[in-house]
């Protein structure tokens, strides 16, 4: 149930509990899965979900409706929270890699797939190296310092040396800043 004290990640919990309940799974991703690993250092304004299947706004908002959400626009709103849920359209990527697999966590009763801490620095680096937003800088960093023994920094390398060999756009000195952020 959603109450007025409940936080973004109690939301994300019920919000995925009543997916799996309807057999079907949601990820969390994007700024809240940050929230997520790096709670003391971002807050998110909205949980992000990519649900593994193709589901109609309908099917998503018939999954909604008992926890009180409604659409509203492109979003999902409850009147007893400031937050808010969005569903982006799948697959669930990162730059030209889909992500297939994710962290799954259990509270009680309730489950939540969340993509892994890894993946949520690369998804946060992403939004700073694709689009410039210096916001997604500090989220990658704050993720990344926050879990520091999850986060496989190798494979984060790997990773931006392969966008990079396939986008040239994608600049070297944006990887070079990000570590560089990670030692201060």
């Amino acid at each position: 149930m959603i109450k007025p004290e409940s936080s973004l990640i109690d939301g994300a919990f019920a919000v995925c509990t009543a997916f799996d309940a309807a057999g079907f799974t949601a990820v969390l991703c994007g700024g809240s899965a940050a929230t997520f690993y790096a709670p003391d250092a971002y807050m998110s304004a909205d949980n992000d979900f990519v649900v593994t299947v193709e589901l109609s706004r309908r099917e998503i908002s018939a999954i909604l409706a008992p926890l009180g959400f409604r659409e509203e626009g492109r979003i999902y709103v409850h009147d007893a929270v400031v937050w808010s849920l969005d569903f982006p359209r799948g697959p669930l990527a990162i730059g030209r890699d889909i992500v297939t697999d994710w962290a799954t966590v259990r509270r009680s009763e309730q489950v939540l797939h969340v993509i892994s801490a890894t993946d949520s620095v690369r998804d946060r680096f992403m939004h700073y190296w694709a689009w410039n937003d210096y916001s997604g800088l500090v989220q990658a960093v704050a993720v990344a310092k926050a879990q520091r023994e999850r986060v496989d920094l190798d494979s984060f390398r790997a990773w931006t040396e392969v966008e990079i060999a396939e986008a040239p756009v994608y600049s070297r000195g944006c990887v070079d800043t990000f570590f560089k952020a990670l030692c201060e």
